[in-house]
Parts: structure tokens; sequence; C-alpha cells
């Protein structure tokens, strides 16, 4: 079962969403994931580096092993390029962890800031909606893509304490908060712009711009809308998600600032 890859799984040998597994997965990233943003504002910064490279290589390690497996057993196609949000994430927190930031308006710094703010959003979202509605739950818990799939996007969220403290010690929130949203617009315009159109001449699904994904909760538009139904939601649900996730960074940050 652990080398399987889609059509040679045998039937029924899937998961329900929100049963045991999937609930102790969630649990044990939710947890370290907070305990990782308390311990990272306590350390200092050396620390917080080096923690910051190890999770970043654990997250690139994890994301490598799931698409050299599938390529390994043959599986490699144009359907499973690692091109998704975050698929994305596993090469862009690495290269977020072992740049170097410490010279301001150097290429480094540059290229740091722009990464983190894509990494904050759509990165933590991204990993967070697949660990809630993960589109691999018709694998066994013990197939390699499911627990790459954990593995890596529960890393990416526990990489992204390092961003939320980080972003808590910043001056100037609402400077900050405008400037990585102009950022993660950019990102996540142009990535939408290039996969509707990569996926309509391919018939993928990246991004989920032609479908929703497997067992996901926009489903139910897709069948009662269609497509329209469908992007409409996926756009406007995205919209009220992203204004709630800066709303509460700008609060937090407001606050954080006051003291």
């Amino acid at each position: 079962m652990f080398w399987l890859h889609g059509e040679d799984l045998p039937a029924d040998v899937g998961n329900e969403r929100f049963c045991a597994m999937h609930l102790v997965y969630i649990a044990v990233f939710l947890i370290a994931t907070v305990l990782c943003a308390v311990w990272f504002r306590k350390t200092d910064e050396r620390h917080r580096k080096t923690a910051e490279r190890i999770t970043g290589s654990l997250v690139f390690f994890f994301g490598f092993c799931e698409y050299f497996i599938t390529f390994l057993v043959g599986r490699f196609t144009i359907y499973t390029l690692p091109i998704h949000v975050c698929s994305l994430m596993y090469m862009l927190v690495p290269l977020h962890a072992w740049t170097n930031a410490a010279r301001p308006g150097s290429f480094g710094a540059k290229l740091h800031a722009f990464l983190g703010a894509v990494i904050f959003h759509p990165g933590i979202l991204a990993a967070w909606a697949a660990l809630l509605f993960p589109d691999w739950l018709y694998y066994p818990f013990w197939n390699y893509l499911s627990i790459c799939g954990f593995m890596g996007h529960g890393m990416v969220s526990v990489y992204g304490a390092s961003i939320l403290v980080r972003n808590a010690e910043a001056a100037e929130p609402k400077k900050l908060i405008l400037r990585d949203f102009g950022r993660s617009a950019i990102f996540l315009l142009s990535g939408m712009f290039l996969m509707y159109f990569f996926d309509k001449a391919t018939g993928t699904n990246y991004w989920f711009m032609a479908e929703p994904g497997y067992d996901s909760p926009l489903t139910s538009f897709y069948e009662r809308g269609g497509y329209g139904g469908y992007l409409t939601a996926f756009i406007l649900i995205g919209t009220a998600v992203t204004a709630l996730w800066y709303g509460l960074r700008y609060l937090f940050l407001l606050r954080r600032a006051r003291k």
C-alpha cells in the first residue's frame, strides 16, 4: 500500500474526513505550531535562524520525497507536477529560510521579504486548508502520499510560526500589511491567471481552477451552479478569508505596537 498511486489503489482503502487519525494529525500540527511560536518568541536570533533552516529543510524533504517516489513508481506526469500552491511552498519555504535578510536593500533581503509575504498568504492558509480538507484521503494513512502530504503541509504551518512572530515584532504594522498584501496579490493573481489557462490547455486542475478537489467543501457549489457558480464561490470565499486573515493580522500587530 505504501508505494501505490492513483489507479493502482484497491477500492475502499481510503479514510473519512475528520476520522480519528485525521484529527490526530490536525491536533499535532496545531499544537506544534503554537508551541513553536511561543519558543520562537522567547529565543535569540541565532537559534531562530537555525530553527527556521531546519524546519525549511524538512518542508523540502517531505516535498521532495513525495515527488521523487511518484517518479520512481512511474506516476510522474503532467497531472502530478509540483505547481500547486502548497507544492510551491515546498520550494519557497526553504528558499526563504536560507536567504539572507541581514543587509537591507540587497536582493537577498528583498527576496526574503517577498517570500515571507507569500508564505504568510497564501502559504499558511493553503496548508491549513489542505490539512482540514485533504484531497489525498482516498489513500490509506500509511501510503507515501498521505504521509508526505500531512507532514509537508504540517511543517509549512510550523514554519509559519516564525513568520507570525517576526511580523509581531515589526514596526509600522499598517505599512507592513499593505506591502505584504501587494506582494501576495501579485503572486496569487499571476498564479491564478497562468493556472487557469494552463488547466484549460492541458486538462489538469492545478490551483483547483478547473473544478473542486477530491471531497472539497466547494463541491456543492460546482454541482448546483456549474463551473461559474464554483468559480464565483471560490473567489468570494477566498476574498473573505483573505480579508479576515489580514484583518486579524493588522489588529494583532496594532495591539503589539501599542504595548
